[in-house]
């Protein structure tokens, strides 16, 4: 019964009211009894069906403080219920996410041909074992700034050391690669890809959900099938990951399904060379030790996002107090999600804006080449406002080239 106490809740079931995955709600195993929850689900396929049957689609209802957005990417049905002041387009951007997690473990051509045999095909028994990556997802939708800003964290690199890597990455051809990447604590390293290729940050999003929701690829090296729904939704890639240092991973991604001895082999060769010329252990040291907002040196400053739009990557500190505390923390990132969302609004869209409550002072400062989100202390006037986001961002372009991946290495 608690999970009615939560203020965010997800379903997904089939367009036959068969229920896939729920977040916050257990659902018993496949021969248990699942009444409530199926009850449930069967309400939800109701009110679409409804809607329906008069050649129209329900998109949003409101009922008190509950938001309820719906999606229908058939044959899947996928609905939030939420009270967290999100809007209706962050809201199905996140359902979007929670379909293309399905779409990584099952392709879209897969899905289709599954129900089109069968319309009442329980789907749970194919999904198996992967819930905890959209559980993980869920969870990174309350804390990762990632999937609003549609944009990418790197980890804060020396320059230097990062184009050490990538030297590295691109010192050996190996047959039918797409991509090769070192990751740090969800934050890019280095990325070698094709010349006239780029992965999209949300595939890019789901690989990073698939390393840091589950400690199964901790433990070996693992091969798996995978598919990434920008690059094509409707086959197979194979990667080939390993944890190489604590939390520190290289992913490598091939066209061909019997690579992965090759991957080994080059991975190997990889560690060593990394390891002999010190940069593993810098990668691991630089993964703990993040910036905090005291490192930029801006008077009254407490937090701040700013992401790169030529680059399509972000950075932010961690964090300091008060939102070490996780009520201030969680009051930041709807602040940050509120402002975001009222200057990114279709009707009206704005470039700059003005937000003061109680806790805090935030401006949002938009142009071509980025967007700047920056936090201030209560009572920060706003002549001081201007000066320090100008001094923020002379900071920012100051050490671009350790805070951001200006020349990722191709081939």
């Amino acid at each position: 019964s608690s999970w009615t106490q939560h203020k965010k809740h997800f379903f997904i079931l089939s367009s036959a009211g068969k229920p896939i995955w729920t977040r916050h709600i257990v659902m018993t195993t496949l021969y248990g009894d699942e009444s409530r929850i199926s009850t449930l689900m069967g309400v939800i396929q109701a009110i679409i069906s409804f809607f329906q049957d008069g050649d129209d689609a329900i998109k949003t209802m409101n009922a008190g403080h509950h938001k309820f957005v719906f999606l229908h990417r058939e044959p899947l049905y996928y609905l939030a219920v939420a009270k967290t002041g999100e809007s209706d387009v962050q809201l199905r951007d996140q359902l979007l996410y929670l379909h293309n997690q399905i779409l990584s473990v099952l392709t879209g051509a897969q899905l289709t041909r599954i129900f089109e045999q069968r319309v009442n095909f329980d789907l749970r028994r194919l999904l198996s074992g992967t819930e905890v990556f959209l559980d993980s997802l869920s969870t990174l939708f309350n804390r990762d700034h990632s999937f609003m800003l549609s944009a990418l964290q790197c980890l804060r690199l020396n320059k230097r050391i990062r184009e050490q890597v990538g030297s590295i990455l691109t010192g050996r051809k190996v047959k039918d690669l797409l991509y090769a990447m070192i990751v740090a604590k969800g934050r890019l390293v280095t990325l070698l890809r094709p010349r006239k290729h780029s992965l999209h940050p949300s595939d890019l999003h789901l690989l990073f959900n698939m390393l840091t929701g589950s400690t199964t690829f901790h433990t070996a090296e693992s091969w798996t099938p995978l598919c990434l729904p920008k690059f094509n939704s409707k086959g197979f890639l194979h990667a080939y990951i390993c944890y190489i240092a604590r939390d520190v991973s290289i992913v490598m991604i091939s066209t061909d399904k019997d690579r992965f001895f090759d991957l080994s082999e080059w991975k190997m060769a990889i560690v060593e060379t990394l390891q002999k010329e010190a940069i593993l252990e810098k990668i691991v040291d630089a993964s703990e030790q993040n910036y905090r907002i005291e490192n930029v040196g801006v008077p009254g400053l407490a937090h701040f996002l700013y992401k790169s739009k030529a680059h399509v990557q972000f950075t932010c500190p961690d964090f300091s107090a008060p939102y070490t505390n996780d009520t201030h923390c969680k009051r930041l990132f709807r602040l940050y999600q509120y402002v975001y969302d009222r200057m990114h609004n279709r009707a009206r869209p704005l470039k700059l804006y003005f937000h003061e409550n109680e806790h805090e002072i935030i401006l949002g400062w938009i142009t071509s080449s980025f967007e700047l989100y920056v936090v201030f202390k209560p009572g920060t006037s706003k002549r001081n406002i201007i000066s320090s986001s100008n001094h923020l961002l002379r900071w920012i372009r100051r050490n671009e080239d350790n805070l951001f991946i200006l020349d990722s290495p191709v081939f």
